[in-house]
């Protein structure tokens, strides 16, 4: 199997896994917006608003994996000068694509993570019954915030510098045989 066939499967579960991951983010939306709809009626327009375009957002970025994988591998594997994919069947390769996989994975539930995060804060900081429950200014959400942009920074290096931290793996595997 060719690293880009490999990248292009890996890329397509990704793309079934965020579809489902969009009917849970629907679902969790829904079940948090009735409860709150008949006690503010203003900032549920702009809530709801919110949640249906992360909820459209997934559903697009999952048929996007699912029907172009290949095209989305081609983009994320290593090029040689001639912008062609560079694949000589090696370990090496099948590593990057590994490691290309799992900076998806990563950018897959951490991206959809800073949009509902960002929401919950926009909503306890903006909303007048945030107060009945105790929150504050919303900082409990900033620090999910904070982990939420390292855990997209680690998806990203995953994605774009897969070949260097390919390369950093082997020379400390290679290190004690020197």
């Amino acid at each position: 199997m060719k690293s880009i066939e490999l990248l292009s499967t890996g890329i397509r579960l990704l793309g079934i896994y965020i579809f489902i991951y969009a009917f849970r983010t629907g679902i969790y939306q829904y079940q948090a917006i009735i409860p709150l709809r008949s006690i503010s009626q203003d900032d549920m327009v702009v809530f709801t608003s919110l949640a249906l375009i992360q909820v459209g957002l997934l559903f697009i970025v999952s048929l996007l994996m699912c029907k172009f994988p290949v095209s989305l591998a081609k983009w994320l594997l290593p090029k040689t000068k001639d912008n062609e994919v560079a694949f000589d069947g090696t370990a090496k390769d099948i590593e990057v694509s590994i490691f290309t996989i799992f900076g998806v994975y990563i950018l897959s539930w951490a991206i959809p993570d800073l949009f509902n995060n960002g929401i919950w804060w926009w909503y306890s900081t903006h909303n007048e019954i945030s107060g009945m429950w105790g929150q504050g200014a919303g900082s409990e959400y900033i620090i999910n915030q904070i982990v939420t942009v390292l855990e997209i920074a680690i998806g990203l290096y995953l994605c774009l510098r897969a070949q260097g931290l390919s390369n950093l793996l082997r020379k400390l595997r290679e290190a004690g045989t020197r």
